[in-house]
């Protein structure tokens, strides 16, 4: 049976939800949208509260001639115990809220977590049952929430703490990211070692505690991703050099690169035989080798890394093949250094 209040909170839940269907057609703004749908979730959620609860809004008809009520002495009924889980599920429902003006994934969380809010109120109200017994409690404390509840709890606390403060690190300049890294890992080190010099600590201490620090690290996490990352400057480094080997000869004649620096070189092999890049000071068997690449058969690319020899003129051959060669070039680093891996024109022609 639905009371007159209940009647009226699902009408203004179908008001809603028609407005935020016509909002989001008219305007297309996702903020305006959320706003509806939850003042629309709200009514419904009050609405079925208040028809589940079957409790008359009318007062009943009273007979003229009926006798006055007899007042009777009753015993109060203990009052149930506090739970930090309604924090929770203002947490989740600021959550959702926030996620459906942002990103899906964070109105996703927010599910989750409303729904761990509700498993633990449905919990705490079992708890109030005649029929839980230390006994049980024990059972339920070492089979369900030990095993499966802890773990779960800490990997979501560490998941919170690393997201919530990699969207204010991305946020703050590079050098006010190291200082909030410092200040939010001081005061972590700072409250755990604090709770862990109070054995005797109140559990309800402990949940306003966790409910606070949840709270505060999820609401800067959110101000961090409305406010947006910083802007990154990406440092362009050299293009690598390419070289190709294709019917026994090299695509290119001449490298030239700055003495010194550290060189990349794709080389590239497009034929069956093995080839590899090699640079000598100098021609002939007597020369001495800077760097040998690894030799391999293709078609199949390998990426060669070493450092420039000292400025001046090399030779850089296939120790496979002795006709494939060309000229290596060490530039010093004051010099205006050309393209690398420039090509004159193809060798071997």
């Amino acid at each position: 049976m639905f009371s007159l209040a209940s009647k009226l909170l699902f009408a203004l839940t179908a008001v809603a939800v028609a407005l935020a269907i016509g909002y989001g057609f008219d305007v297309d703004e996702r903020a305006g949208v959320a706003i509806f749908v939850f003042v629309a979730v709200a009514a419904a959620t009050a609405g079925v509260a208040l028809g589940g609860a079957a409790v008359p809004d009318l007062a009943p008809e009273v007979p003229p001639d009926a006798p006055p009520p007899q007042w009777q002495a009753t015993s109060l009924a203990p009052t149930p115990p506090g739970t930090g889980f309604t924090l929770l599920a203002a947490v989740a429902v600021t959550l959702l809220a926030a996620g459906a003006a942002v990103s899906w994934e964070l109105a996703a969380g927010g599910a989750v977590l409303l729904t761990v809010a509700t498993g633990g109120w449905l919990a705490g109200v079992w708890r109030l049952h005649p029929n839980w017994t230390p006994r049980v409690q024990s059972r339920v404390s070492m089979r369900l929430l030990v095993p499966v509840g802890l773990p779960l709890a800490t990997v979501g606390l560490a998941l919170l703490i690393a997201g919530s403060v990699s969207r204010i690190l991305l946020t703050v300049s590079k050098n006010g990211a190291v200082m909030v890294a410092f200040v939010v890992a001081s005061v972590i080190f700072g409250a755990c070692a604090w709770v862990a010099s109070r054995p005797r600590l109140a559990s309800s201490a402990l949940v306003a505690l966790g409910a606070v620090a949840a709270t505060s690290m999820i609401g800067a996490g959110i101000a961090g991703a409305v406010a947006g990352e910083r802007e990154f400057h990406h440092e362009e480094g050299e293009e690598p050099i390419v070289v190709v080997a294709e019917e026994v000869a090299f695509d290119v004649s001449e490298i030239t690169v700055t003495a010194g620096e550290p060189v990349v070189m794709e080389f590239e092999n497009r034929d069956d035989v093995f080839h590899n890049v090699a640079v000598y000071a100098g021609e002939g068997p007597e020369a001495k080798p800077v760097f040998n690449g690894v030799g391999f058969a293709g078609e199949d690319e390998r990426t060669y890394t070493f450092d420039a020899p000292p400025a001046g003129r090399y030779t850089f051959v296939c120790d496979f093949h002795v006709n494939m060669k060309g000229t290596f070039v060490s530039l010093p680093e004051s010099a205006a250094k050309p393209p690398a891996g420039a090509a004159e024109e193809p060798h071997g022609e």
